[in-house]
């Protein structure tokens, strides 16, 4: 049997983009599924990629002021994730810590 990916688990995210400090809860699944948590609602993805302790997805998120492509792509070390999140807002540094 094969060891899950190094992001499978639960993160809490944090970003800064211009509305604020965003700190959504992700569910990184082995199947390449996840969910995003935000204080404005769930968004499920699909697509999740793995490779060693790089982790990439997008996702259409719907918040208030509109719907935004995003692309995320990350590094996992130990219980801790650094990396970015762009889309057509622009792009920001993006670290997360393990909940689980």
């Amino acid at each position: 049997m094969s060891e899950a990916p190094a992001a499978v688990g639960t993160w809490r995210l944090a970003f800064v983009t211009p509305i604020g400090e965003l700190t959504p809860e992700a569910v990184l699944k082995a199947d390449g599924t996840a969910l995003i948590t935000l204080d404005f609602g769930t968004v499920e993805v699909s697509g999740v990629v793995y490779d060693g302790d790089d982790v990439s997805f997008s996702a259409t998120v719907h918040m208030p002021m509109g719907e935004f492509d995003l692309t995320v792509a990350a590094t996992v070390e130990g219980d801790d994730l650094t990396g970015s999140l762009w889309g057509s807002v622009g792009t920001f540094p993006l670290t997360g810590v393990r909940k689980s």
